[in-house]
């Protein structure tokens, strides 16, 4: 079997010191050749691996590190930041509870991260607790770190080898007064000019955490990376909490790949100093393997394992992942993120026959208006940055007002300010002070609407966030009439209306997004997940006319800020690409088909069996609810699907690869491509159902079996 490319061998590398970074066609055409999966947990993704070895390499090369490193990839630098934040601060000792941290950022990187300053004089805050401080001199920035009596972590932003030399003096007084965690934020060149003595600063402080920005992967492609001790990520590494910073899209294929792209023209001589790593990762599985838990991700690692999908023989094809030879039908597609399954392969010509530029953001914008009633947007690479964009752009809309109203068992993301419409209070521990003016109504309560009100007479609320269907909530609607009550109101109450289809929208349920099934045009929308396409890392943040209106009263640069950070023409493409094959294939109306097809065949084939309370389905978004409510399967609730799970995996006739709800876990969770094959759903569903209607006490002996010897799926005699 060929393996994926890579520049490991010294003799591969032969470009030289300065050669343009390689174009993304480079990276994604041998991906389709190879039909390597991208947006696929359960691969031990050579990428990803090599990748984590170069940043605890370059770490600590750069610094006097003498423990080994571990490594988050993130969507980019924002991302990245808000996760190396939270690493800090979750490792504070349980009393300690420190004043806030400051950001020192003299080329304005971060503008909009943790606040936004008006013409007017106001500011607009996100992220409590923290003060970014730009073109400050030494005595501005002492005195910044003075307010609230001391500083907890100090966050140092270099840009284009600029390093923070106006600063200096103060940063090193703050340093001696209070001891802070710092985080180094660094570019390709910042980290170029500190490995050749000339860094300045940020040569002399020891960083405890090091974010790494898209420059390192050509700011082609979505990157971010943060890297720390391992012993600073040990507390996010035992059970339970492997999933504590997961962010969209990561760990992918895409970002990684290109990366060692990217470094193979810049730093040849690091790829000839570590090529006999870097070949053991992509040649040897055991080396790969014990790299991958070491350095990124040991959790992953152990269900990577028992999943059996510990090899190289690893291959993604439209709605099938081949392990070892072994046809598996993926029905979880990156969590709702496939159209038309991995590695579509006319994808390169496809974007290539597309407008680029203006003229693509311009019939992409034309084409949301017609679809959403919202013809405003900006760009995310990720679920979770799309929310932190429209809450952000919401708050300057509705400034000074304040506070946000969300639903319980919601779901906005694990970043910083997305976590404010994430009603999960385990995400959140030890990591505050997040946005505190959030308040939370259970939308299934009887008098859900009787608190509502209450809030809205109570306070000020400037923007209503939901779901339409909570996806990670056990794939549950929220009641129509609330929906309802709630457009109905926010024009006398005064709030926007921020409705997250993430997951529910770019046809997942059927209609183009489920907001028009009820007649409903919110003031801010969210897309993620199937504008990927299997392929690109990219989300939307749509706004009305009279957002828009609103935050060029106020002055607001933040729109022309967020698509300079996070506006990829690819990606924009990729977007535009899915919209006018939906329309050419009738996308819409295939789903429904097929959904309605998946709910019958479900329903048919379940019936009233104590083993599943529930199907709920929508289009092509399907929650299982197993009866986890007595004996043995109430004792093994949080794991009961896991089983089911391997079992369905290990199905002698037609394995599939399914999902489970992250609050529910007790919830199947359904997203087949949205091109799916009625052929490859029926086979699908009979798995399903007869995994299903086996007894319990069997599917948990035959689990218990394989995740002892954690074998690989092998090749079955014919």
């Amino acid at each position: 079997m060929q393996q994926p490319s890579t520049p490991a061998d010294a003799s591969e590398v032969t470009r030289p010191v300065g050669f343009e970074p390689p174009s993304l066609a480079e990276t994604i055409e041998p991906m389709l050749r190879e039909r390597e999966p991208n947006l696929l947990r359960l691969y031990l993704n050579p990428h990803v691996a090599q990748v984590c070895f170069c940043l605890d390499r370059y770490v600590r090369s750069t610094w006097p590190i003498d423990e080994e490193t571990q490594t988050f990839l993130a969507n980019g630098l924002d991302e990245a930041l808000g996760g190396a934040i939270k690493l800090v601060r979750y490792n504070r000792p349980p009393m300690t509870r420190r004043p806030g941290g400051l950001i020192v950022d003299p080329e304005e990187r971060l503008a909009g991260f943790v606040d936004e300053e008006l013409p007017d004089g106001d500011r607009v805050e996100f992220l409590p607790g923290i003060r970014s401080v730009r073109g400050a001199d030494a005595s501005e920035l002492l005195e910044a770190c003075e307010v609230g009596g001391g500083l907890e972590l100090l966050v140092l932003v270099a840009a284009e080898g600029r390093q923070l030399d106006a600063q200096a003096e103060a940063v090193r007084e703050i340093v001696r007064r209070h001891s802070p965690s710092v985080i180094a934020c660094v570019d390709q060149h910042g980290l170029d000019a500190l490995r050749a003595g000339s860094g300045g600063l940020l040569g002399e402080i020891v960083p405890d955490v090091v974010v790494f920005d898209e420059s390192f992967a050509g700011r082609a492609v979505p990157f971010g990376a943060f890297t720390a001790r391992r012993s600073l990520f040990a507390p996010w590494n035992r059970p339970g909490k492997s999933t504590f910073h997961s962010t969209t899209f990561q760990p992918n294929t895409i970002s990684t790949r290109h990366f060692m792209n990217c470094l193979a023209s810049r730093d040849p001589d690091f790829l000839v100093r570590h090529s006999e790593e870097l070949r053991a990762i992509r040649d040897d599985l055991a080396r790969r393997g014990e790299a991958f838990g070491r350095l990124y991700n040991p959790s992953l690692l152990r269900l990577i394992r028992a999943a059996g999908c510990e090899t190289k023989e690893i291959r993604a094809d439209g709605g099938f992942v081949s392990i070892e030879g072994r046809s598996v039908y993926d029905v979880v597609g990156g969590v709702a993120c496939s159209v038309r399954g991995h590695n579509p392969p006319a994808y390169l010509d496809e974007l290539a026959a597309l407008p680029s530029g203006e003229d693509a953001e311009t019939e992409l914008r034309e084409r949301l208006r017609t679809l959403t009633g919202l013809g405003e947007f900006v760009p995310a690479a990720s679920g979770a940055g799309a929310v932190e964009n429209a809450l952000k752009l919401a708050l300057l809309a509705q400034h000074p007002r304040r506070h946000v109203l969300a639903l319980k068992a919601g779901f906005g993301g694990k970043t910083l300010l997305s976590l404010t419409g994430t009603a999960n209070p385990s995400y959140k521990e030890r990591i505050g002070p997040l946005y505190s003016d959030v308040h939370y109504v259970d939308p299934f309560a009887p008098d859900a609407w009787e608190r509502i009100e209450s809030l809205l007479r109570e306070h000020e609320i400037a923007v209503v966030q939901l779901e339409l269907i909570q996806s990670v909530g056990g794939v549950r609607p929220i009641p129509d009439e609330l929906v309802r009550k709630l457009d109905q109101a926010r024009r006398s109450r005064g709030y926007l209306l921020l409705v997250d289809e993430v997951q529910t929208g770019m046809f997942r349920t059927g209609p183009f997004v489920r907001s028009r099934t009820l007649g409903l045009t919110p003031d801010l929308l969210l897309l993620g997940k199937g504008t990927s396409d299997m392929m690109f890392p990219s989300a939307l943040t749509l706004y009305s006319d009279e957002v828009a209106a609103r935050l060029a009263a106020r002055g607001s640069t933040l729109v022309d800020v967020i698509r300079r950070r996070q506006g990829y023409d690819t990606g924009l493409r990729t977007i535009l690409n899915v919209l006018r094959r939906a329309e050419a294939i009738g996308l819409d109306r295939r789903v429904a088909e097929a959904g309605g097809r998946l709910a019958q065949s479900l329903a048919d084939g379940l019936g009233p069996r104590a083993g599943v309370r529930e199907v709920r389905a929508f289009g092509l978004l399907v929650g299982i609810e197993l009866d986890a409510r007595g004996g043995l399967r109430r004792k093994l609730r949080r794991r009961l699907s896991a089983f089911y799970l391997l079992a369905m995996l290990r199905h002698r006739r037609f394995p599939v690869l399914a999902g489970f709800c992250q609050y529910e876990p007790e919830t199947l969770k359904i997203t087949p491509p949205l091109e799916a094959d009625t052929e490859a759903i029926d086979q699908a569903c009979r798995t399903l159902v007869e995994v299903l209607r086996r007894p319990f006490p069997a599917v948990l002996l035959a689990g218990l079996v394989r995740l002892l010897l954690s074998t690989p799926i092998r090749r079955r005699d014919p």
